[in-house]
């Protein structure tokens, strides 16, 4: 800046300076504000008098800083001719200005002596008007640059700069910069060392300018380098890391060529380069590669390679397929919402298709979709289809492969697939699985098309016809036009043109191949040209999102996905042979569950006893190898112990616990085999079964599991105990498509339920042993013949534990199983009800299929469930334990009553002796029975289905399942109706 006015002729007001103090001195004000005079102000008057001053004040000249050459430009020269002082050199100056223009410019400065100074005329007299030249050399003399040592200038013209930006943009190094590997950016030459900071200065062109305008074509340079670079790192990716982090190295390569060529072809071109023409639209040129500038950043930002990042702190690619792809998908969404270049979304989608097709195809093949999957799924899923072997060590092999094959499957998918494709993809997946393994031949697992099944809809033309449902026009790939030069043929060559390439394996040995036969052209970057003449501007109205197009573009895979798994389910529910899951849930009810009274009379028969009296059969049974070896006449030792009363006295006579042997083993397997459905006689004479029954006799079967021992926990090894069968269980062995369904985890929860009636059915046999010892006519005695109190207090502990027992019983076998199983089965059953039309507070959904299931899976998680309801229903779900506990010592006291009976019934005690002990478990019995009823009622009371009766829940045409924690309603109608047992407490 220079001074345009005189500090003497403006400031003539300043107030004088007083003394300064002896401390500081005093600063006056620069300034005076003359008071108001005490009057009224008229504000309208005083801004006409102050116009008017200001109107009559004579002219203020300010002198000039510019060189006198130049002081003309800020003159008045409306004033000039007014002037009589001026000198004869004003007057030349003078002349000048006010001179009629002409074809010449009017400017007299020492730049015209300079053969480049142009000559035409200009129409204004504004500096920054001029020419560049010009105004360049008028700024440099006005605001001079500091010479700063760290600075390194270089002056260019415009030509000189084209020509080596152009080398730039295509990212090599040029005469004025060169790339700098460590830093991976372009540097100034003459920088890279000294640590100095370059400017290149275009003439007519100030620093700002000139960096604004080289800057782009740096940009541009640099970051086309990166991903350069970035290529070359993942074209060394291992094979391993899966097609994915491969297919988007070639796409990026196609990107490059293609970015390559049309930025090659941008201006300025060679003519207007090699011309004398100084004046190149430079701005043009500029705004030219504004649109590539954008691609760029937006690439460098998708594979985190910014400008302002240095090489390491590079983002790092994972070749993961989902993160990978969910990165493109995310940025293309974000280029679409902010509304980028055409041009910019068009090439991210190409790199997003060209990247994830093999992803998908793999995906659409892992359920059937486009093909089949990988050969190694399907011979572990098909090894032994239809056929079950007896070898125990092949089915557990078999049944670990199948498991770990389903572990295998991906829930994890990228960003861009429906949230209805995640969800029917994991199930559809597994499905397959099962289909190779429960129907190999079917329709929707033989299929053997290797079209390509998805592809993503970018046109408008391909998403209206997947709109309506339309075929899709074949997607032909375009060629890879690559371009070979070769030498001509000699005249008497043999082949023909388009065969020209094949003389080479004609020469001798030793001969050399001209060079320009091996010069190769590649153009593949034409495939993403044609990609992007067809990408619209705009997403149709019908899919306006890109969210909306992934829908249609996974509609059809989402059908196949849903059909699978509808076609496994259908083939479990509905097939008649081994792999009806109905006719298998019915046989674990019966065994497992022990609701089939042909094996619930001979469990009773080989494991409980009734019997009124102690007595050891020494007649030869099928139970014991043992008794056919007794010889006849031998009087059997009798057992020093006590009666377990309830057991059957065949267990016993090895005086061990528990009875482990071939002996057992053999009589429980012909309790299954004897227990099982003889099947139906058909017209010609052939007794038929069911497939299921056919095999259920090497399917179920006894077995013996190791308990824990130590203190408190060997309760099993006493007969006395209400757990001395808890070391017995019974197993079940699934087909193999079926173990989905019927998994171990399901299976351990029948057999708690099996350990538990075992309990049940152990003391409700005492109960009867009591009941004979105590009337029956044959071989009761007269218990407590002499204390009368004791007797009646038996009679009445005998009946309040009946009726216990015998509502417990009727609970567990109808309420709980019958109650939860009957439903289940109905459901499955192929002229069951349809669920969803039944009341919505039933628990079935309304948009589920008529079967009730949307998959096989499904069917599983409701099976488990089932299993969840029953056990929470018998209080033997591990966060019932302090409930639970309390209904088993009840049980427990029970039974202990049963067998001090039974030593009384013996004489091994006297009246006297089992007097208190009856009184002691009855006292015992009430108050554990007492505390029950409570608790119970508190459990019940949290129900949310409290308030309903119990005959609601068998109202109406469709039968809704008792539940669980809403079972226990009945249980306490079941035991306390009358609140017998809270009235009992007060008295």
């Amino acid at each position: 800046m220079w001074h345009t006015f005189s500090q003497e002729s403006d400031f003539n007001h300043e107030l004088e300076m007083q003394a300064p103090l002896n401390d500081l001195p005093r600063i006056a004000p620069c300034f005076f504000v003359p008071p108001l005079e005490n009057k009224p102000q008229n504000p309208i008057m005083e801004s006409l008098k102050l116009e008017k001053m200001n109107m009559n004040m004579p002219l203020r000249y300010f002198q000039s800083q510019l060189p006198p050459e130049l002081a003309v430009l800020t003159m008045d020269t409306a004033h000039i001719k007014e002037e009589q002082s001026a000198t004869k050199i004003e007057e030349l100056w003078n002349n000048a200005v006010t001179r009629k223009l002409g074809i010449k410019n009017g400017i007299l400065s020492w730049d015209r002596l300079r053969p480049s100074h142009s000559d035409r005329a200009s129409t204004t007299a504004f500096l920054s008007e001029q020419d560049d030249l010009v105004c360049a050399s008028a700024r440099s003399y006005v605001q001079p640059r500091l010479v700063n040592p760290m600075n390194s200038m270089l002056y260019v013209t415009q030509n000189q700069l084209l020509v080596s930006l152009k080398m730039i943009v295509l990212g090599f190094s040029s005469q004025y910069h060169m790339w700098d590997p460590a830093k991976e950016r372009f540097i100034q030459v003459g920088t890279e060392q000294n640590g100095k900071r370059g400017f290149v200065l275009i003439d007519g062109k100030d620093e700002v300018v000139s960096e604004s305008l080289i800057s782009r074509f740096l940009k541009i340079g640099t970051l086309l380098r990166r991903l350069e670079s970035l290529l070359s790192s993942l074209r060394t990716r291992s094979a391993k890391e899966g097609p994915t982090i491969h297919a988007l190295a070639h796409s990026l390569s196609t990107t490059i060529d293609y970015l390559r060529e049309v930025i090659a072809s941008c201006p300025p071109s060679k003519d207007q380069l090699t011309s004398d023409n100084e004046n190149l639209p430079l701005l043009s040129i500029w705004s030219q590669h504004a649109v590539y500038e954008d691609i760029l950043v937006a690439l460098a930002d998708l594979y985190g390679r910014n400008e302002d990042l240095s090489p390491h702190a590079y983002l790092s690619l994972e070749s993961a397929p989902v993160p990978l792809l969910s990165r493109l998908y995310e940025h293309l969404s974000f280029h679409f919402e902010h509304g980028s270049f055409d041009i910019t979304c068009a090439i991210i989608a190409f790199i997003l298709t060209s990247t994830s097709q093999e992803y998908i195809q793999d995906i659409a093949r892992s359920v059937g979709f486009g093909g089949q999957p990988s050969q190694r799924v399907s011979q572990a899923g098909g090894k032994r289809n239809g056929e079950y072997s007896f070898d125990l060590e092949e089915e557990e092999e078999e049944e670990e492969d199948i498991f770990d094959l389903l572990d295998k499957i991906e829930t994890s998918f990228p960003a861009f697939f429906p949230p209805k494709v995640m969800q029917a993809l994991p199930a559809a997946q597994k499905s397959l699985i099962l289909f190779q393994i429960a129907q190999p031949d079917h329709s929707l697992v033989a299929s053997t098309s290797s079209e390509p099944s998805i592809r993503w809809l970018w046109t408008t033309e391909e998403i209206t016809a997947a709109w309506n449902d339309l075929p899709l026009l074949s997607s032909t790939r375009i060629p890879l036009p690559i371009t070979t030069t070769s030498a001509p043929l000699p005249s008497t060559s043999p082949y023909k043109p388009e065969l020209s390439e094949f003389q080479m394996f004609d020469l001798e040995p030793g001969t050399s191949i001209p060079q320009t036969t091996l010069q190769v052209k590649d153009r593949s970057y034409i495939i993403l040209c044609a990609f992007i003449d067809k990408f619209p501007a705009s997403l149709p109205s019908i899919t306006p999102t890109l969210s909306e197009l992934t829908s249609l573009t996974f509609k059809g895979l989402l059908e196949h996905a849903s059909t699978l798994s509808a076609s496994l389910l259908a083939l479990f529910i509905n097939s008649p042979g081994i792999l009806n899951f109905r006719s298998h849930l019915i046989l674990l009810r019966s065994y497992l569950l022990i609701a089939a009274p042909p094996f619930k009379s001979r469990l009773l028969n080989a494991l409980f006893s009734d019997a009124g009296e102690y007595e050891i059969d020494t007649t030869a049974h099928s139970m014991s190898i043992r008794s056919l070896r007794q010889r006849q006449g031998k009087k059997v030792k009798e057992n020093k112990q006590p009666w377990a009363v309830g057991l059957s006295l065949n267990l016993l006579e090895r005086e061990t616990w528990p009875p482990v042997g071939a002996d057992l083993s053999f009589f429980l397997r012909t309790v299954i085999v004897d227990s099982l459905e003889s099947g139906k006689e058909t017209d010609e004479g052939k007794v038929e079964r069911e497939q299921v029954i056919e095999e259920a006799e090497w399917r179920l079967g006894f077995a013996i599991r190791d308990l824990p021992t130590g203190a408190g926990r060997d309760k099993w090894l006493d007969p006395l105990s209400i757990e001395a069968l808890d070391f017995l269980y019974m197993d079940y062995k699934p087909p193999n498509p079926l173990e989905i369904l019927i998994s171990p985890d399901v299976l351990s929860k029948y057999q708690r339920m099996f350990a538990f009636i075992l309990r049940l059915l152990r003391v409700e046999s005492a109960l009867k042993s009591l009941f004979r010892m105590s009337t029956h006519r044959a071989i009761a005695t007269f218990l407590f013949p002499t204390l009368t109190q004791s007797r009646k207090l038996l009679l009445h502990f005998r009946f309040v534990v009946q009726a216990f027992v015998s509502s417990l019983s009727g609970y567990v076998f109808d309420t709980a199983i019958g109650g939860n199983f009957d439903p289940f089965l109905a459901r499955l059953s192929p002229d069951g009800a349809n669920p969803s039309s039944s009341d919505p507070s039933s628990g079935w959904g309304a948009n589920e299929s008529s079967a009730g299931f949307s998959d096989v899976f499904e069917l599983a998680q409701r099976h488990s469930a089932l299993l969840d309801d029953i056990l929470s229903a018998c209080l033997l779900r591990s966060g019932q334990r302090g409930v639970g506990d309390l209904l088993r010592q009840c049980l427990e006291l029970v039974l202990e009553f049963t067998i001090v009976v039974g030593e009384l019934h013996r004489g091994r005690i006297q009246e006297y002796q089992a007097a208190p002990m009856v009184e002691e478990l009855f006292r015992k019995f009430c108050v554990k029975m007492t505390t029950f009823t409570k608790v119970l009622k508190g459990l019940v009371d949290k129900s949310p289905s409290s308030s309903i009766l119990s005959l609601e829940t068998y109202s109406g045409t469709g039968r809704r399942p008792t539940g669980g924690l809403d079972a226990l309603y009945h249980l306490l109608v079941r035991l306390d109706l009358t609140d017998w047992w809270s009235k009992s407490t007060k008295q």
